[in-house]
């Protein structure tokens, strides 16, 4: 087999390796989800933050559980600890953005932007929301509190009613 015939391969196998070589190919993706990034960061700023906020009714919530009292350092320790990697993680994402290159640019700008929308409407105090909602009209209010009206008594859920048991009966 010469070199000749190798090439002739590597152009019928793969046309694309054989006129722009590895390089080229590699470095030319671009982030394909920003949207996706962007949902994500959202999502994940929102759970931070509200675990960040009610901490005390967490607190609350464990006393009232059936959970021993000995393993609640435990909980509060995970919940310090979720919130120290998230913010690492917000620096690592912010460092990608800035200097990273291609794809983990472009998957870093959009988390960073779902991040900063979920601070964003976090800031926004409450009397805000209950002003804009005065302003709708009669039929707009009374579709919003029939919609949630209708979710609530379609779940069929009680929460506090429920009892966690496991397969031993501990």
């Amino acid at each position: 087999m010469t070199h000749a015939d190798f090439e002739a391969r590597i152009r019928r196998i793969d046309p694309q390796f054989a006129k722009h070589g590895g390089s080229e190919a590699a470095t030319s993706r671009a982030s394909t989800r920003p949207l996706v990034s962007g949902l994500f960061g959202f999502a994940w700023a929102g759970v931070i933050i509200a675990v960040a906020r009610n901490q005390d009714s967490l607190k609350s919530s464990l006393l009232q559980g059936s959970l021993p009292s000995e393993y609640h350092v435990y909980v509060l320790g995970a919940v310090a600890a979720l919130l120290a990697v998230s913010g690492v993680l917000v620096m690592m994402h912010l460092l990608r953005a800035i200097g990273g290159r291609g794809t983990a640019r472009g998957n870093s700008a959009g988390v960073l932007t779902g991040i900063a929308a979920a601070v964003t409407l976090s800031m926004i105090p409450a009397q805000t929301y209950e002003a804009g909602l005065g302003l709708l009209n009669e039929n707009s209010r009374a579709m919003l509190v029939s919609a949630s009206n209708s979710v609530r008594a379609t779940s069929g859920l009680e929460i506090p009613g429920a009892t966690l048991v496991s397969a031993l009966a501990n």
